[in-house]
């Protein structure tokens, strides 16, 4: 465990560019034993390094979140729209986790909420955009999709939101922002190679995206907990 509280972030990083080799070698077993292996690291990294006694809230809604990611990961392994829809439940709860700890860390005050508002105007740009794009093939998914969507853009903007504040500026900047954006570029990848290109190179985009976004968000809470 040791190991694991040491170096957890170099052996995710091994596993995860394990894992799109195996994509990209169209190793599937192998594929799915790597992708169920990515969160439980993190966790594990994330509970040892954490202060003790501290933070109960923020750490059972962090856990949860992450604990949800596993399950949307377990579930997007196998096809079918019952369990993509169930892996966008499990990332939904993941998403609401965050914006929840994001805006205990610093709620959002509309008189200062200058990065809030950036942030959301631009990512519901881009998710209306990519709805637009999308539309004629998500058929009876669409609301679904346009659900999740929402709350990954609140998530974004909220996570946007710690830059306001002196004390969480650089985890909300080079976190937590960074980890938000790049899980919208992952899911934005995910749903047009799902409905639309189905192309191996690209579902490696996904999962690097969506790596770096779970490391990164890992990292910031790390830094955050143990405070």
């Amino acid at each position: 465990m040791n190991l694991i509280k040491k170096n957890g972030i170099i052996f995710f990083w091994i596993v995860l560019f394990a894992h799109c080799a195996f994509i990209y070698l169209g190793k599937t077993n192998y594929q799915h034993i790597t992708k169920l292996m990515l969160l439980p690291l993190l966790l594990i990294y994330l509970f040892l390094n954490v202060k003790r006694g501290a933070y109960q809230n923020s750490k059972t809604i962090i856990y949860i979140g992450l604990f949800a990611s596993f399950l949307g990961d377990l579930f997007l392994i196998y096809p079918g729209n019952g369990f993509f829809i169930a892996g966008m439940a499990a990332f939904l709860i993941t998403h609401i986790c965050y914006t929840i700890f994001f805006l205990k860390a610093n709620s959002v005050k509309f008189n200062k909420a200058t990065e809030f508002v950036v942030a959301a105007v631009i990512v519901t740009i881009v998710a209306i955009k990519l709805l637009n794009f999308l539309k004629p093939y998500l058929g009876e998914l669409a609301l679904p999709v346009k659900i999740y969507m929402a709350a990954i853009c609140i998530m974004t903007s909220t996570a946007a939101n710690l830059i306001g504040d002196k004390k969480l500026k650089n985890l909300g900047l080079y976190y937590f922002l960074p980890g938000a954006i790049l899980f919208v570029i992952s899911d934005s990848v995910l749903a047009a190679n799902m409905f639309l290109y189905k192309d191996t190179i690209l579902n490696i985009v996904v999962m690097l995206s969506y790596g770096y976004a779970q490391c990164i968000f890992v990292q910031g809470f790390t830094k955050y907990l143990k405070a």
